[in-house]
């Protein structure tokens, strides 16, 4: 368990630094973010972190039925939706900018979640 728990713990760290990075990109319209390393290494971090998390809810003592749980898969479902906003469907800088930004907001609360095993990380 404690190597799962390091892929996922290392896998977040990659996944924050790389959504942060290409939405830089993103945002003031670099070409890099149109290359293939900038499309395909997203993909094989966000992997890493999806099947390390579904190993630690299959061997670790949680369970998918605790709040924080659940909080964390909804705030998930929020953050790939912000970031398919964001990356893809935004029309100009200004959307980018407040999709990225509120992306990022729900990142911080997931890391929150995930710290304190609490639904409310902040009450």
């Amino acid at each position: 368990m404690a190597s799962a728990l390091l892929i996922h713990q290392i896998s977040v760290i990659l996944s924050i630094i790389g959504f942060f990075v290409r939405g830089i990109g993103h945002i003031f319209d670099k070409g890099w973010v149109t290359k293939k390393p900038a499309k395909i290494l997203p993909h094989i971090i966000d992997t890493a972190l999806l099947v390390s998390a579904i190993i630690l809810l299959v061997i670790g003592p949680w369970s998918i039925s605790e709040g924080w749980v659940q909080a964390k898969i909804l705030g998930l479902v929020l953050y790939i939706f912000l970031g398919l906003m964001a990356f893809r469907f935004a029309k100009n800088r200004l959307q980018k900018a407040i999709y990225w930004l509120l992306a990022l907001i729900v990142i911080f609360y997931l890391v929150a979640v995930a710290k304190t095993h609490l639904a409310i990380p902040f009450a």
